[in-house]
């Protein structure tokens, strides 16, 4: 079964102070990191009709424990190579194929 992770995230100060260039180059990253959990990270952005400044869109057939899992791994990959902390926090929506 396929499921589409949507995340919305406040940005912290550094993030708000990033170009566009350094938020391709972070979320690059971070889709690099999806494909080696089995995650396909397909867009990101900056969404409109939120509160949320970034915004960005996986696709798995994966479990929501399997991401949670890859969130984490990522979360501790950007503290060890000492990568921006652009958000803190998300919003997630998870949309499960019929």
């Amino acid at each position: 079964m396929k499921h589409m992770y949507v995340s919305y995230c406040p940005t912290t100060a550094a993030g708000n102070k990033a170009t566009s260039e350094e938020l391709n180059g972070y979320f690059k990253k971070m889709k690099e990191s999806g494909k080696e959990h089995g995650f396909d990270v397909v867009f990101w952005g900056n969404p409109w009709g939120v509160l949320e400044s970034l915004a960005f869109v996986v696709t798995s057939e994966k479990s929501l424990d399997k991401y949670v899992e890859w969130r984490s791994a990522w979360s501790q990959k950007v503290a060890k190579e000492k990568l921006p902390v652009y958000f803190e926090a998300s919003n997630t929506t998870i949309i499960t194929e019929f």
